[in-house]
């Protein structure tokens, strides 16, 4: 055991053991660090491949970007064509409308001077008018009109008497478009509203006698009260190809009910003395039977007075109300 008891070999092997516990501690860090780069290079890898999937959905968004830019350009270009398209159709209708204005008013001169030409020969026109049907009373109406050999116009609503039309039409009377429903509060909401009331009376009308009527009548005239768009209605019926009429003679049988046949009669009569040409109101419903009361004495009253019976046409005096 000398070994052990001598200074320099005990130093010699703390020497040696401290360099052991150099080595095995040295060992102990590489394990570790070789552990750590394995974890380091295991996230790298995952890393690289979260890398590649964001570089492929880049280049996938890159791809749907010049889609899109593509389209964007497209749809740009379609745009541009529209608003072109858009630009030339309004210059268009603005040239339509100011043509429609001149023949409307050319029309109405040469009606005018129809009515003054008709006056000048004594001939007085009477264009009886008869709203709110058919009805029960049409066939009466008609009945009276064949004896006169007058004619007439009936500014019809969709009742359950709209088959008359054909007969009214077939006799040579003119068959107006009045409304499909008359309810103010509906058709005077909106132009739609009133475009699509109208259309339904207008194709009714059509299916039964075969022909596209022109003619119309605003329920309450172009002056009622109800519509607070009328200025503007009025040059869109015109637009497109209507003619409305109002009156200017009332027979007043819509003033309440019951009205006497002799209010009627007196109403027409005393109204016609001092014009020419003359539009008379009157109402065809089940309710109005004192106008036809009327009827023949009225037709027998103008002609006294030099009046003939026409049906109105494209091409009549327009007795608008805010125009007369």
């Amino acid at each position: 055991m000398k070994f052990f008891k001598s200074p320099v070999n005990l130093t010699f092997i703390a020497v040696i053991l401290l360099l052991v516990a150099g080595l095995i501690f040295s060992v102990a860090v590489i394990t570790e660090k070789n552990s750590d780069i394995k974890e380091l290079q295991t996230e790298v890898t995952s890393n690289n491949s979260e890398i590649q999937s964001a570089n492929e959905r880049i280049t996938e968004i890159e791809a749907q970007l010049g889609s899109i830019t593509e389209e964007n350009n497209k749809v740009k270009s379609e745009l541009e064509k529209a608003q072109q398209e858009k630009d030339k159709l309004t210059q268009e209708n603005s040239t339509l409308k100011k043509s429609i204005e001149q023949m409307s008013a050319a029309k109405q001169q040469k009606a005018q001077t129809a009515v003054a030409q008709s006056a000048a020969k004594g001939e007085r026109i009477c264009y009886l008018t008869f709203d709110d049907g058919p009805s029960e009373n049409t066939l009466k109406i008609l009945e009276i009109l064949k004896k006169y050999n007058a004619k007439a116009t009936f500014f019809v609503i969709d009742t359950n008497k709209i088959d008359y039309v054909k007969q009214i039409y077939s006799e040579g009377h003119t068959v107006g478009l009045h409304s499909a429903s008359h309810r103010y509060d509906e058709i005077y909401t909106s132009f739609d509203a009133y475009f699509a009331d109208l259309a339904a009376i207008s194709d009714k009308v059509k299916n039964l006698i075969g022909v596209k009527s022109k003619i119309i009548r605003f329920p309450g005239g172009s002056s009622n009260s109800k519509c607070n768009f009328m200025p503007e209605l009025v040059k869109q019926v015109a637009e497109k190809g209507y003619f409305y009429f109002d009156w200017n003679v009332d027979s007043c049988d819509a003033s309440g009910n019951n009205v006497s046949y002799t209010k009627i009669k007196n109403s027409v009569l005393s109204s016609a003395v001092t014009k020419n040409s003359i539009c008379v109101l009157m109402h065809d419903t089940d309710a109005k039977s004192t106008t036809v009361t009327a009827l023949p004495e009225i037709i027998e009253g103008l002609q006294a007075q030099g009046y003939v019976f026409k049906a109105l046409t494209a091409d009549s005096y327009g007795y608008h109300h805010n125009i007369d």
